[in-house]
This record gives C-alpha cells, sequence and structure tokens, in this order.
C-alpha cells in the first residue's frame, strides 16, 4: 500500500504530466513518466538504507508540498538586489523554482555562451534530449525521480569548444518563505565543450523565514580538458527544507571543482557525485556546513575513478553546535581498470556542544593495485590548549572559541575562488558561527 505522503507527489506528478502533455516531444514525456514510474517504484528513503542512514526524510514525504506559481510581490526585488552577488556577469533569478526574467541579466555574454530559462528551451523546442537526464538518471534516487517527474524549469548552459568565460554565471534560487510551502524542482544543465572554462554559482537562499521544500538536480558534462569551477551557497531559512543532487561527467584531461557551503535549512542534504569518464581528470571536492539548533545537514559523495591516471581531492569540513546533528559520507571507487589512480579525501567535524552530533563515513574502494589512495575523518572539540593559550594573552574564553572556530572553518571558506561569494559566505558565518555566549567569559 502506498503511503499517503507518497501518494500525494505521485497524484501530483500525474497530474503534472496530464497538464502539459499536449505539444511535449515524446522524450520528454517519456522522461517525466519514467520519473513517476521511479518515484511509485522506490518511494521515499528511509534509515533502512545504507545511503540514509542517519536521515530522516519524514519531515519531507509527510507535507503536501507543491509548485507555486511566481507572483512578483513586493520585496521580492529588494531581496534579490540584497542576495544577488554584486559584479559577477550574467544573472538568472528563480522565485519559487520559477524563472524571473525582469529580474535577471542576460545582456552581453561573451562568443560561445549561451545561458537561458530551461523552461524557454523546452517551449522552443531546444533539442536537450541528449543532455537532460545523461548524468542524473531517474533512478538515482527517489528526489532524482520526482525531479524528472516535475521537470520544466531550471537552467541550460552551453559552452563552446575553446571559450573562456571571463566572469562567471549566478543562478539566484530565491524561497518567498511565506506559508504556502512550496515546491521548487529546477534542473540546472550544463554543457563545457572541449577546452572550455566557466565559473558556475547557485546560490539557494530565503527571502524570509519560512517553510518551503527545494528538490534541484545540477548536470554538468566537460569535455576534454575543459575547466569548470562550480560554487554552491545552501543558505535558506533554518526552517526550509532542501535535496540537491550534482552530478558531474569528467572528460579526457579536464579539471572539475566544487564547493558547497551548506548553512541553512532544518533539514538539508548535499550530494555530488563524480565520474571520470576519460583519463588524465582532476576534481577537487570541497565542502562546509554549518548547524545549530536542531539543524540537520547531510553530506554525501561519491567519487567514481572509471580510467586511468586521474585525480582527486575531498575535504568537507562540519562545525555543529546546540543539538544540531551533521552527516558526511564520502564514497571513493577505484575501478579494476584505473590505474595509477591519486585519491586523498579528509572529513573534519568541530562539536561545540555536548548535544552536537557529526557522523563521518568515509569509504575507499580499491579494485585496481597501482594506486595511491587514502582517507580519513575525525570528530573533536576545539583544543583546550590552545584555547588556555589564548586566554593567558587576556582573550575571554569566548572570544577564543570563537576566534578557533573561524579558524577552522576559514580552511575551506579560503578556498573559494571567487571574492564576492567568499564575502558572503564570510558575513554569514559571522552572523552564525559563536561569538559571545553568555557564560563562558
Amino acid at each position: 500500500m502506498t503511503d499517503v505522503g507518497l501518494q500525494h507527489y505521485l497524484d501530483l506528478a500525474e497530474r503534472f504530466q496530464a497538464e502539459r502533455a499536449a505539444g511535449a516531444p515524446a522524450w520528454l514525456r517519456a522522461f517525466r513518466q519514467e520519473g513517476i514510474a521511479q518515484l511509485a517504484r522506490q518511494g521515499f528513503p528511509t534509515s533502512k538504507l545504507e545511503d540514509w542512514k542517519y536521515t530522516n526524510v519524514s519531515p519531507i514525504s509527510g507535507q503536501s508540498f507543491s509548485p507555486v506559481r511566481t507572483v512578483h510581490e513586493a520585496g521580492v526585488e529588494a531581496a534579490v538586489a540584497r542576495l544577488a552577488l554584486p559584479g559577477t556577469g550574467p544573472l538568472l533569478v528563480f522565485v519559487d523554482g520559477w524563472y524571473v526574467r525582469e529580474l535577471s541579466r542576460l545582456e552581453g555574454l561573451p562568443a560561445g555562451l549561451t545561458v537561458r530559462s530551461l523552461r524557454e528551451a523546452l517551449q522552443d523546442g531546444e533539442p536537450l534530449e541528449a543532455l537532460v537526464g545523461s548524468r542524473a538518471r531517474a533512478d538515482a534516487s527517489a528526489f532524482t525521480a520526482l525531479n524528472a517527474a516535475l521537470l520544466e524549469e531550471g537552467a541550460v548552459v552551453r559552452v563552446a569548444p575553446g571559450t573562456v568565460c571571463p566572469e562567471p554565471v549566478q543562478f539566484l534560487f530565491l524561497a518567498r518563505g511565506d506559508t504556502h510551502v512550496a515546491l521548487a524542482s529546477p534542473r540546472v544543465v550544463v554543457q563545457a565543450g572541449d577546452n572550455s572554462e566557466l565559473t558556475l554559482v547557485e546560490s539557494y537562499v530565503g527571502a524570509a523565514p519560512g517553510v518551503s521544500f527545494t528538490n534541484a538536480v545540477t548536470e554538468v558534462v566537460l569535455g576534454a580538458g575543459a575547466r569548470v569551477t562550480h560554487l554552491k551557497l545552501q543558505a535558506e531559512s533554518e526552517t526550509a527544507f532542501h535535496i540537491g543532487g550534482l552530478h558531474a561527467e569528467l572528460g579526457r584531461d579536464s579539471r572539475f571543482a566544487s564547493h558547497v557551503i551548506s548553512l541553512g535549512g532544518a533539514l538539508a542534504r548535499n550530494e555530488v557525485h563524480s565520474v571520470f569518464g576519460a583519463e588524465g581528470g582532476e576534481c577537487t571536492l570541497q565542502g562546509l556546513y554549518v548547524g545549530h539548533g536542531t539543524q540537520h545537514l547531510d553530506n554525501w559523495t561519491n567519487l567514481d575513478h572509471a580510467h586511468p591516471r586521474c585525480s582527486s581531492r575531498e575535504l568537507y569540513k562540519g562545525v555543529l553546535d546546540d543539538k544540531a546533528r551533521g552527516t558526511f559520507h564520502g564514497k571513493v571507487l577505484v575501478r579494476p581498470d584505473a590505474q595509477q589512480t591519486d585519491s586523498r579525501q579528509s572529513n573534519r567535524n568541530l562539536l561545540l556542544s555536548e548535544a552536537a552530533m557529526a557522523d563521518a563515513r568515509p569509504q575507499l574502494e580499491i579494485l585496481a593495485d597501482d594506486v595511491k589512495c587514502a582517507h580519513g575523518a575525525t570528530v573533536g572539540r576545539l583544543d583546550e590548549q590552545a584555547l588556555f593559550y589564548l586566554r593567558s594573552r587576556g582573550i575571554t574564553r569566548a572570544e577564543a572559541e570563537s576566534l578557533l572556530t573561524h579558524a577552522f572553518a576559514t580552511e575551506v571558506v579560503g578556498a573559494v575562488p571567487l571574492a564576492p561569494l567568499r564575502e558572503q559566505v564570510e558575513t554569514l558565518l559571522a552572523r552564525k558561527l559563536p561569538g559571545a555566549k553568555e557564560g563562558r567569559a
């Protein structure tokens, strides 16, 4: 018997498919239908599944989130002006998952770069069958299936071979934060041609406190010699829910870097799936998750070394206070033919209270013999010797804790290669990380 929560989303997807069937190409109807079928087959994950062992999604599956059409309300424009990164080139703005042309900025794109709304591209009959779903298949998870079933909005980025984009492309996904429990299902698809270069920023932010659910999927395909840097800021309301999946395929001698900063959400899960589709690739994965209150921040990474002579570097850090819980599950698979693989993975967690929790599961599966691989994880508290050293120089305990905590996070934040985003993250962290706490002086 289908549970009530799942049935809501299946009914929602069926209505969506029926309403949009007219005029939709056969491949799109089939893609959405496969999403519905996979959602019905899998159901929402439970903690009995290994990949979801530490995360209970019933707060999401038990609510009746639905897509809500964008309404241009007073305050939205001001929120965009406040939250968009300054001077970062092309900007696409989405409100509750829907593209808002009048708030976006697409003038002056360099030759060889195409950026547009996915919905407009579908309406214009742009050939996307080979690109959409090429990396993020509907059977990847129930949430990927739900995104496929509701496929309509998002963005398409194409970079022609040899094109070097001088400025980053930013996507600002804004949740209005009122009481309508909106469901946003954006899908971003990126095709980076041979020897091209692109920096892409995805910012998920809230205009105001409120309950919403963002179920995002991003697919990135890199050609030979391409270089793509993907930056994600997840800073929605702490009463919101966020599930995000990034799926990247690296071509020969390509370079891919992912930086994920997760600060918001009552429950947020960020997945990064990277596969080396040819030899000689390099992949860097970095992440920072900072939680307080009762936040639950889940991080899941999968690095698939499917070809020889590829290298990967991964560093995720967590800072957890109050009753917050952070999880990290990082898997590195080295396939039998992936000789001369060089892979390093590290996860470090800092607990600032007795009730905070961190779960760390680094995982290496090596099926080749000529490799250099290592992984490790730590969970601990602030160094008492370092605290004593700072306090012996007249610094209060609260100030010393703040200094050490910020220093712990700086390794990841400082590696963000885009200065405006780095500054925005530092401002957000200054508000969230402990400063002066009563009773600790």
